[in-house]
């Protein structure tokens, strides 16, 4: 795992921050690049009317929310070490954003993390990159390499060079940042996509869990393309509820930040309908007639996210045969 000391904010071009991995003290430096705008699928004129509106959760986390909700949840950790961001939106809302920033604490952005690659998490990288240091899952810079925006959607021209994370891992990445612990963590199963991680304010007990939990009423979206699954999106939150405790505050990717008990809720559902697919999977039921039949109506009822007939698709396409 590695581990990434407090980072200075001193009005620097060039920064230098250690880091330890494995043992191993390296000493990096980087420069910052400019900034090149670039378009994102939706128009600024679609989202002139995106408020983002800032809630405390503790003395130094945020919740930066897009009001409507076209761009993911934000968490920003403001305090005497500087100021950490987890996703940036789309690029048409990044000034924005910063004017939401800056009214919790002036100054740049450190550390941007991203919490997975899709355009409507990480599609504002190119307008933070010049100042900020990205940090994500090493999945996030292939996919941002290849122009990929979310599943089969593609970039027209490549991401520039700011836009791409600068650090990346594998497994976890720890902060000491702002008087706590703040955890970058991969689950170890590829779920919404490829590469999504949680990040965990321990002594803020807040957790961003990007989109592997959408506070939507209804059914995730699973980027089969990248290789993502239901079952290991099951597996991830399984793993984030032993992880978290009855006082947790849970920041989903899209939605209001809700507690332990919605998120356990949200789990169930998942895990009892991808166990109605598998077992009509394996009784040799085919995709179409799984779909005719539907869910009992206790989880057909959830439909404010993904169709049903969407849901048991993506289920169906992650089990083994």
């Amino acid at each position: 795992m590695l581990k990434l000391g407090t980072w200075s904010s001193k009005n620097e071009k060039t920064k230098k921050t250690e880091i330890r991995a494995d043992g191993f003290r390296v000493l990096l430096s980087f420069s910052l690049m400019a900034s090149c705008l670039c378009g994102v699928a939706a128009s600024a004129q679609d989202l002139s009317l995106v408020e983002q509106k800032v809630h405390k959760l503790s003395d130094t986390v945020w919740w930066v929310e897009p009001v409507p909700a076209y761009g993911g949840n934000i968490a920003v950790s403001a305090g005497e070490d500087g100021i950490l961001m987890v996703d940036d939106q789309l690029m048409p809302l990044t000034d924005d954003i910063k004017e939401a920033v800056a009214s919790i604490q002036e100054g740049k952005i450190d550390f941007l993390i991203n919490s997975h690659y899709h355009y409507d998490h990480a599609g504002g990288n190119a307008a933070f990159g010049e100042e900020s240091l990205i940090i994500a899952h090493h999945s996030v810079k292939t996919r941002l390499l290849e122009r990929r925006e979310a599943g089969f959607n593609f970039r027209d021209e490549p991401h520039p060079a700011e836009a791409i994370p600068v650090l990346t891992f594998k497994e976890n990445v720890t902060f000491d940042w702002n008087g706590e612990d703040i955890d970058v963590i991969y689950l170890g199963n590829t779920s919404h996509t490829d590469g999504d991680v949680v990040i965990f304010f321990r002594e803020s007990n807040v957790i961003h869990t990007g989109d592997q939990y959408v506070n939507l009423n209804g059914y995730p979206f699973i980027d089969l393309p990248v290789g993502g699954s239901a079952t290991g999106l099951r597996d991830n939150i399984a793993a984030m509820l032993a992880m978290i405790d009855d006082d947790t505050k849970v920041m989903p990717g899209h939605g209001p930040v809700t507690t332990k008990t919605e998120l356990q809720a949200y789990h169930d559902r998942i895990a009892a309908t991808i166990d109605i697919v598998e077992k009509q999977k394996s009784a040799g039921k085919s995709l179409d007639d799984i779909q005719e039949t539907g869910l009992p109506d206790e989880y057909s009822k959830f439909t404010g996210f993904m169709t049903i007939p969407t849901w048991i698709q993506q289920v169906f396409s992650s089990l083994n045969d």
